[in-house]
């Protein structure tokens, strides 16, 4: 009976192993195979709308987003017609490309919502290129640098620190960098308050009728504008430089990489041309 059992015992080892090779085979036949990975789901970005270039003979109507009182960049006349230099600049890229545009103004506060929920294509209007946007949206190449500035009236006798520590009002354009500007400042403890409104006309003509006592302002707006106007270069002086030097880009939704090189490729040959310093030229920009 001992050799018996130790057979039974030694028949069972046995069938054991062979029983767990065979599932182990038969397991490993049966796995699913894996999923390959479409490219939009293994890039950074998922497919979007100039994703990729268009099917050929279909029109492109792209829809430039601007800031409709960023004067000398873009803004509308009387007539509804809007004109600037960024205008020019997007009006040359479309024909060289064959390109549709429908421009439209829109809210500089709320601009970058309508360029990531696709009601705009793109954003060409004086634009900063800054980290807080580039969370959201991407960039072209810079195309124009500029300064922030603090200006008050030109008798005005107080020193940066007082004007800055005044309690009073200091303007801004709600949304801009100039905007940022006044939130960075408050928030290293310097003391006035905030008076923001729709465009930097505005908060320029609140200097000057003593709603604030300084604006925080750009050259890139401040310097064609006192060129057209000579009677309030005459009233006013830039106090201060705030920071470094800034530069302007299109925006674009990151996932429109098509539309992005496209653009890029124009600008760049653009501004490699006599025809950049011409429109500078015209724009007062230079």
């Amino acid at each position: 009976m001992g050799v018996v059992l130790q057979k039974l015992v030694l028949y069972l080892i046995v069938g054991l192993i062979i029983g767990l090779i065979i599932g182990g085979v038969v397991g490993w036949a049966a796995k699913p195979v894996p999923k390959i990975p479409k490219p939009e789901e293994i890039c950074a970005y998922p497919k979007g709308k100039f994703t990729e270039s268009p099917p050929p003979g279909k029109k492109v109507v792209i829809v430039h987003g601007f800031d409709a009182a960023y004067p000398p960049f873009t803004y509308v006349l009387p007539n509804g017609t809007a004109v600037g230099f960024d205008i020019d600049v997007i009006k040359w890229i479309a024909k060289k490309y064959g390109w549709e545009v429908k421009f439209q103004p829109w809210d500089w506060a709320t601009i970058v919502t309508a360029l990531v929920n696709g009601d705009l294509d793109i954003i060409a209007s004086g634009m900063t290129i800054n980290a807080e946007r580039m969370k959201k949206i991407c960039f072209s190449i810079p195309y124009y640098s500029y300064i922030h500035e603090l200006v008050v009236k030109a008798d005005e006798t107080r020193s940066v620190d007082e004007i800055l520590n005044s309690g009073e009002y200091i303007a801004v354009q709600l949304g801009s960098t100039a905007d940022e500007w006044a939130e960075r400042l408050l928030k290293k403890g310097y003391n006035f308050k905030k008076l923001g409104l729709n465009s930097y006309v505005e908060a320029l003509e609140a200097l000057l009728d003593g709603r604030a006592i300084a604006v925080i302002t750009d050259s890139a707006f401040l310097e064609p504008y006192l060129k057209k106007h000579p009677d309030v270069a005459k009233k006013i002086r830039v106090l201060t430089t705030l920071g470094a030097p800034e530069t302007y880009g299109i925006a674009f939704r990151c996932e429109d990489k098509w539309l992005r090189d496209k653009i890029n490729d124009a600008l760049s040959e653009l501004m490699h041309s006599p025809l950049w310093d011409e429109l500078l030229e015209k724009w007062g920009l230079k």
